[in-house]
């Protein structure tokens, strides 16, 4: 059983779903239902939606208190996972959004089969604030689990250096995720330069620096660019437009607020001359990967996949260094014209072989189960 209770990685875990199948496996999902507008990515998949029936899925609420009931709701569907999971011969957690409350089911489900955690972020949330019920107890989970899994070497010397048995910690790396094939969207002035920052729009992705980067471009430069921000906003984002109208980026820069059809995500990405992603902290991104595959011009920050993927040698894009606003401004004007002479990580494996990996790290984690076994 493979756990997504809010499902944060959609696309991922539908890739993962088909590279696990690829090797044997048969891999079914603990989640919560559909919101609306939402790709049934995984319906191909056994799938038990039972996470959040009242405050997320078809209902979803936002708010204070229904922050805290959607708290109570998860700690009901722990308990439901945990006599799910009798079923299975292990459960492969994706996120542990809550850690306090997720420990203890972790433990409880660790008593008959191993539990394996994917670290998506190394740092906790990826450094946006959070509730202190999901920052306390966040290193304790960590080593509660059989095997941890990371898409990084980064990251499994972030983990060992914090304490985690360097024998626990995997490296398995993110693949590149299928993009719908659709026309790109119309452009109405193709003169301009788009930039494209898609994703959810959340405080460690540095829509902010992007804005102020901008601001620092000459006005008649700044008349060649058209930077689209895109996505779900889960920051508060108009301090972020009063200061484009103050630093008067007029159509250099447009925000669209909410989630987008995947048609429409695939149109915006495919008319895309270019990608940006100022991030503050990262280990891997799902935009990169299912970008990846489209020969467009890169501008990130120098951490984490995005060092692996697009180097340092100039050929995928540039790096910048983190929160640096002159050098985020410099690599913006630069990519004007530009295409890459190679696409980042050519290497990469595909799904089948990522679910190999994954099917290695299952493996050494039953076999810690046998009799005789030392662990």
């Amino acid at each position: 059983m493979l756990v997504d209770p809010s499902l944060f990685t959609a696309p991922y875990d539908a890739a993962l779903s088909n590279g696990l199948q690829a090797n044997a496996i048969r891999p079914n999902w603990a989640t919560r239902a559909l919101r609306p507008m939402e790709e049934d990515l995984l319906a191909a998949i056994p799938t038990l939606p039972f996470f959040y029936p009242y405050t997320d899925g078809p209902r979803r609420r936002v708010g204070s208190v229904w922050r805290a009931l959607k708290g109570v709701e998860h700690a009901v569907g722990l308990r439901r996972l945990q006599r799910e999971a009798a079923r299975f011969d292990l459960v492969h957690f994706q996120w542990a959004a809550l850690p306090m409350l997720d420990l203890r089911a972790v433990r409880r489900i660790r008593r008959t089969r191993p539990v394996i955690l994917t670290v998506h972020d190394i740092e906790p949330f990826n450094g946006r604030p959070v509730s202190a019920a999901q920052r306390s107890g966040y290193t304790a989970i960590l080593a509660a689990f059989d095997r941890l899994i990371v898409h990084t070497e980064q990251g499994r010397d972030a983990l060992v250096a914090r304490g985690l048995r360097e024998d626990r910690v995997h490296v398995v790396p993110h693949g590149v995720l299928p993009l719908r094939a659709a026309a790109p969207e119309p452009r109405v002035e193709p003169r301009r330069w788009r930039i494209v920052l898609f994703g959810r729009m959340q405080a460690y992705k540095g829509v902010d620096l992007l804005v102020e980067a901008l601001g620092l471009i000459d006005p008649q430069v700044r008349d060649r660019l058209e930077v689209i921000v895109a996505g779900e906003v889960q920051i508060p984002i108009e301090p972020i437009l009063a200061r484009a109208r103050e630093l008067d980026l007029g159509a250099a820069f447009t925000v669209r607020a909410g989630r987008l059809s995947e048609d429409a995500m695939a149109g915006l990405l495919r008319s895309a001359d270019a990608f940006v992603f100022p991030y503050r902290t990262i280990d891997a991104s799902g935009v990169l990967h299912l970008v990846a595959d489209l020969d467009r011009w890169l501008i990130a920050s120098d951490i984490g996949a995005f060092r692996t993927m697009i180097g340092t040698g100039g050929a995928a894009g540039a790096l910048v260094p983190p929160a640096d606003l002159g050098a985020l401004a410099g690599a913006i004007i630069d990519s004007i014209g530009r295409h890459p002479r190679t696409g980042p990580a050519t290497d990469m494996p595909d799904w089948t072989q990522i679910g190999a990996l994954t099917r290695t790290v299952y493996e050494a984690a039953l076999a810690d189960r046998r009799p005789g076994a030392v662990s």
